[in-house]
């Protein structure tokens, strides 16, 4: 079901071995009613539509070096636009720097431009996000991505990113990884918008 690369890392103050995947096919599961409050108080960089032109919402598990979290930002620009608002819930585990870039995204007065920074100028050769990481990771910062990271883990996931979203149904799903192209107006309930990004077209 995934195709996937995996880094073993040490992680600062959790253990974890990273995997950034990309879904061959959309395999949901379903959360329970309990998490929805957890994902919705956990610390986030909150992206894209606000306010009434709110259509939809989904809460994204990311790593600021995780590829496919770099690849799933791209994808879902096009759907922002349309309504839908995305909070990045971030973690610090991939790569040695990592929990400085994601302490940086939850500390910057303005969140989502620095969340722009770090995907517009995101190295692929390199797998690396475009911010210059903080040397320092303030206690109070590293107790947030902390507790994403155990949320991340009580719920039961494995790889970045982990995308929750609400069915058709009314109930809240993850998936993890990166789900074709083809999937997200059903994922994100939104019509579907172009997508014409060249490094994106291997995902249709």
């Amino acid at each position: 079901m995934f195709q996937s690369v995996r880094y073993v890392v040490a992680a600062v103050a959790v253990g974890l071995s990273g995997v950034a995947m990309a879904a061959q096919q959309p395999a949901p599961s379903y959360l329970p009613a309990s998490a929805v409050a957890t994902l919705q108080n956990a610390p986030a960089i909150v992206e894209g539509a606000a306010g009434k032109n709110v259509k939809s919402t989904i809460y994204v598990f990311m790593d600021p070096n995780c590829i496919f979290c770099h690849y799933a930002w791209k994808a879902f620009q096009p759907y922002e636009a349309a309504g839908l608002q995305v909070h990045w819930i971030p973690m610090g585990f991939l790569k040695p720097d990592s929990p400085g870039k994601a302490a940086a995204l939850l500390q910057a007065q303005d969140g989502p431009a620095l969340m722009r920074e770090l995907e517009t100028k995101f190295s692929e050769k390199d797998e690396s996000g475009g911010i210059k990481p903080l040397a320092t990771v303030p206690p109070a910062t590293q107790t947030k991505l902390n507790g994403n990271i155990k949320t991340f883990q009580d719920l039961g996931f494995d790889g970045t990113p982990t995308i929750i979203y609400m069915t058709s149904g009314g109930r809240w799903a993850d998936v993890s990884g990166l789900p074709p192209l083809s999937s997200l107006p059903t994922m994100l309930n939104l019509p579907e918008q172009a997508i014409t990004d060249p490094s994106l077209q291997k995902f249709r």
